[in-house]
């Protein structure tokens, strides 16, 4: 929808989550930006494994109702009235974490543990609906020469430039990734870039570990604990692993990541899930091994460097896009990531015009061409 659109209507369609396996595609008012925001017209949203854990299992996080969506690109359809930001016509990438601005955390640059922090497609409504509003400063130019829905996985590779920082300097370290879902592959992938010597993808799905594989990196999966830590010994140095990053959000897999580190060495907990995760604590404190929790990021110290990475191709967003689906399905959408019978890894939600959005998007799936 253009700004000429918006102006001459009051209302949008949204795609509204009510609770679990019930969305709702519904009319709603366009929101009116506030003089430091944008009004953004919605190109692609990506699916996260947050927003299928509400769909699934929710409430978990989210208190709903409310519209889902915070891997957002769009164009900028009404700039800021203050006049920051870029101007009307500009594709951008949406950051969506906002903190309050003056408490201790905010005023560290970490507004993602901001108490009152407010996340665009859980506490407020997202982008799966025609138009977004977004602090217009923070908003990132999709670089020339990389699609916008090649640029709706800036956010999750946030979440991964986010982790590689936490663990400092990379190279000639050993890492394993526990999931080779979305999350997992684009993690191994920066954490190549920055220098790891090994990296190592856990996954039970055949199709998942074949694409770890084309995108270089070792698989292993077996029926057991032991048998995986084996497969994982024999790929890694005899000290183990330096680094483990869990992806995957399946039980017991934050138990097995710390089982997995070497004594001394770092688990990230990146996963969100609805089960309860226990965890030895002794052998934690008896190894000396560091648990670090990696959630929220920052628009400049990682969904900027998300979108080089994704625009230079050091991070490959093409071979995760399995399926794009249009707002009026998006129902559908969520059942596609869901259905483990799709082999479905990354969903995109499209929500501009076909004329409005990239033409390759036909190169991905939808849930009609599998026969549904």
């Amino acid at each position: 929808m253009s700004t000429d659109d918006a102006q001459a209507r009051d209302t949008m369609s949204a795609l509204r989550w009510m609770g679990r396996r019930d969305v709702r595609l519904t009319s709603v008012p366009i929101p009116e930006p506030a003089a430091d925001e944008a009004l953004i017209a919605v190109d692609w949203v990506g699916l996260c494994g947050s927003d299928l854990e509400e769909y699934l299992d929710g409430p978990v996080v989210i208190p709903g109702p409310v519209t889902l969506g915070h891997e957002i690109v769009g164009t900028v359809a009404r700039p800021a009235s203050d006049g920051s930001g870029p101007p009307a016509g500009t594709v951008v990438v949406v950051d969506v974490v906002t903190g309050c601005g003056h408490c201790f955390w905010c005023l560290s640059h970490d507004e993602g543990l901001c108490p009152d922090e407010t996340v665009t497609g859980m506490d407020i409504d997202g982008g799966l609906a025609e138009f977004v509003v977004a602090r217009a400063s923070r908003l990132i130019a999709v670089p020339a020469g990389l699609s916008p829905e090649h640029a709706a996985l800036a956010e999750p590779t946030a979440v991964s430039v986010r982790a590689s920082r936490k663990l400092g300097p990379m190279r000639g370290r050993a890492a394993v990734i526990v999931g080779g879902g979305t999350i997992g592959l684009l993690t191994a992938q920066v954490l190549r870039h920055e220098g790891a010597g090994v990296v190592v993808v856990i996954e039970p799905s055949d199709g998942r570990r074949a694409l770890a594989e084309e995108l270089g990196f070792a698989s292993v999966w077996a029926g057991s604990d032991d048998h995986r830590a084996a497969a994982v010994a024999a790929l890694v140095p005899s000290r183990g692993p330096d680094v483990v990053i869990e992806c995957s959000g399946a039980e017991g897999a934050a138990s097995e990541a710390i089982r997995l580190v070497r004594p001394g060495g770092t688990v990230i907990l990146l996963s969100v899930t609805a089960h309860e995760q226990p965890i030895d604590t002794t052998a934690i404190m008896l190894a000396e091994k560091t648990v670090i929790g990696s959630s929220a990021h920052m628009w400049d110290d990682d969904v900027l460097p998300a979108v080089e990475l994704l625009a230079a191709g050091i991070v490959r967003a093409a071979p995760l896009i399995t399926h794009a689906v249009p707002l009026a399905d998006g129902a559908l959408a969520f059942e596609t990531l869901a259905d483990r019978t799709q082999n479905s890894l990354k969903v995109l939600v499209r929500v501009g015009r076909d004329d409005q959005v990239a033409a390759d998007s036909t190169a991905y799936r939808t849930p009609d061409q599998e026969g549904h």
